[in-house]
C-alpha cells in the first residue's frame, strides 16, 4: 500500500521534472527565439537609424541649402526695397521741394488761385485768394465754404464744380462772390479746369479768379458818361433844330417878307418905267432879276436850315429830299412806302431827328459813292420803325479808313451812329452781291422810345 503511493508519487515528480525540463527547454528556445528577433531587430533598427541619419542628413543639406537661396534671395530682396525706399524717400523730398516751391510760387502769383477735391473741398488757396475772399485758408481748408459764402452763391459755385466735371473743358463764369473784408459782394472771372484719376474719376478742380469789380464799376461808369454824353448831345442837336426852325422863321418872316415887299416895288416901278424911262426900266428888271434871286436863295436858306416840308410828316420830307437831290446831283432816287401807320404819331422832334439821319445818309451817297440810283424805304410802324437806304455805288460813302475823303464820309456815317443810338436804334450796313450797298436803320417805335426817355429823365 505504502509502496503503491510512493511508486505513485514517484511517477508524478519523474512527470513534473520532464513537464519542468520541457517547460526550461521551451523557455531556453523563447529566450533563443527572443535574442534572435531582437539581434535583427536591433539591426533593423540600426540600418534604419543609419539611413534616417543619412536621409536627415541630406534633407538637412538641402534645407540648408534652400535656406541659403532663400537667404540671398531676401538679402537680394531687402537691398531692392532698400533702394527703392531710397528713391521712394529722394522722390518724396523732391516733391516736398517741388509742393514748396509751387506753393511759393502759387502764394506770389497775383491772380487768385485755388484748388478743390471732386467733392468741391477747398485744399489749396493762395494769399491773392485769401485777400479776394476775405478770409485766411485755415478757415476754408477742408470744406466748401459753406459758412463763408451766401446760400445762393454756393448753390451757384457747387453747380458749376459739377458742369466742369462733366464738361471736361475749361469753364469760365462771371459771378459774384462774397469779400467778409469788406462786407460786399465782387465781380470775379472764374476759370475753372478739371483734372482725372487713372480711372476717369473727377479728382481735382484747379480754378483762378480775376476780380472784375473795378473793372465793372469803370464799364458802368464809362456807359453812364456816354449814355450823358449822348444824352447831352441829342440835347443840343435838338436845340440846334430849334434854333435854326427860330432862325427860319425868322428869315421867312423878316427878310423873306422884306425882299417880296421890295420886289413888289421894284415890280411896280418895272411896270411904270417901260415907256418912257427905257433906262431905268432896264435897271429895274436887273434888279428884279437880283431880288428873285435873292429871294430863292433865301428859300434854299429856309430849307437847309428847317423844311417848312417838315410840317407835312417824315414821308413827305423824305420824298421832298429826294426830289431835290434828284434836281441837283441827277441822281435817279425813289421811294418805297410800306408803312407809314406812325408818321402821323412823331412829334416834331423826332421827325426831324429822323430826317437828319436820311439827309445824311443821301449826302454821303451823293459826294462819296458814286452812285448813280438811290432807293429808300420807309417801314413806320407803331411798334418798329425801320429804313432801308440802297444805292449801287463803291460803297466809299460807309468806310472808316484813312483818306481825306474816306475821313469826311466817316464823320457823316459817326453822325449818323450816334443819331441812331440816341433813338435806342441800331445801324445795319452790308454791301450788295451784285453791286452797291444798303443801309439799315432799325429804329425802336414810339412806346419803347418813350421809356429811354423816361429813365433818362429820372437818371
Amino acid at each position: 500500500m505504502i509502496g503503491a503511493e510512493r511508486a505513485q508519487r514517484d511517477r508524478i515528480r519523474k512527470q513534473d521534472r520532464e513537464e519542468h525540463a520541457q517547460l526550461r527547454q521551451g523557455l531556453i528556445l523563447l529566450l533563443l527565439a527572443l535574442t534572435v528577433l531582437s539581434s535583427a531587430i536591433l539591426l533593423k533598427i540600426r540600418r534604419l537609424t543609419i539611413a534616417g541619419r543619412r536621409a536627415l542628413t541630406e534633407a538637412n543639406g538641402t534645407l540648408e541649402r534652400r535656406i541659403g537661396e532663400r537667404t540671398d534671395q531676401l538679402q537680394r530682396a531687402n537691398d531692392q526695397l532698400r533702394a527703392e525706399i531710397e528713391v521712394r524717400k529722394a522722390a518724396e523730398q523732391a516733391q516736398a521741394h517741388s509742393d514748396v516751391q509751387l506753393q511759393e510760387i502759387i502764394s506770389m502769383m497775383p491772380v487768385a488761385l485755388f484748388i478743390k477735391d471732386a467733392d468741391s473741398n477747398i485744399t489749396l488757396m493762395n494769399e491773392a485768394c485769401e485777400k479776394m475772399w476775405g478770409m485766411p485758408f485755415a478757415e476754408l481748408r477742408g470744406n466748401r465754404g459753406d459758412a463763408h459764402f451766401p446760400a445762393e452763391q454756393m448753390a451757384g459755385f457747387l453747380a458749376d464744380d459739377r458742369a466742369t466735371f462733366a464738361s471736361g473743358t475749361l469753364l469760365v463764369r462771371e459771378e459774384q462772390v462774397w469779400d467778409a473784408a469788406h462786407q460786399e459782394n465782387r465781380s470775379a472771372q472764374t476759370y475753372k479746369k478739371p483734372l482725372y484719376d487713372a480711372a476717369g474719376k473727377p479728382l481735382l478742380l484747379i480754378a483762378m479768379c480775376v476780380d472784375v469789380t473795378e473793372r465793372k464799376r469803370d464799364e458802368d461808369a464809362l456807359q453812364r458818361s456816354l449814355q450823358q454824353l449822348r444824352a447831352l448831345s441829342d440835347h443840343q442837336e435838338n436845340l440846334k433844330e430849334d434854333e435854326q426852325r427860330r432862325i427860319a422863321l425868322d428869315i421867312h418872316d423878316e427878310l423873306g417878307q422884306n425882299l417880296m415887299a421890295l420886289k413888289l416895288d421894284v415890280s411896280m416901278l418895272h411896270a411904270r418905267t417901260g415907256a418912257r424911262h427905257g433906262r431905268l426900266h432896264r435897271e429895274a428888271g436887273r434888279v428884279l432879276a437880283t431880288l428873285d434871286a435873292s429871294i430863292h436863295s433865301v428859300r434854299a436858306i429856309i430849307d437847309e436850315l428847317h423844311p417848312s416840308v417838315l410840317e407835312l410828316g417824315l414821308c413827305a420830307a423824305v420824298e421832298w429830299q429826294l426830289q431835290r437831290l434828284e434836281q441837283r446831283s441827277g441822281l435817279r432816287c425813289s421811294l418805297q412806302l410800306i408803312d407809314d401807320s406812325a408818321n402821323c404819331s412823331l412829334d416834331p422832334r423826332q421827325t426831324s431827328s429822323i430826317f437828319r439821319i436820311v439827309q445824311t445818309a443821301l449826302s454821303n451817297i451823293n459826294l462819296f459813292a458814286g452812285a448813280s440810283a438811290v432807293q429808300v424805304s420807309l417801314n413806320l410802324q407803331p411798334r418798329r420803325m425801320t429804313i432801308v437806304i440802297t444805292d449801287d455805288g463803291v460803297g466809299e460813302q460807309h468806310s472808316e479808313q484813312h483818306g481825306e475823303r474816306s475821313q469826311v464820309a466817316a464823320f457823316g456815317l459817326r453822325a449818323i451812329r450816334e443819331r441812331v443810338n440816341a433813338f435806342g436804334g441800331e445801324l445795319i450796313i452790308a454791301r450788295r452781291t451784285d453791286s452797291g450797298s444798303s443801309m439799315s436803320i432799325l429804329l425802336p417805335g414810339l412806346e419803347q422810345q418813350a421809356r429811354p426817355a423816361v429813365a433818362m429823365a429820372a437818371g
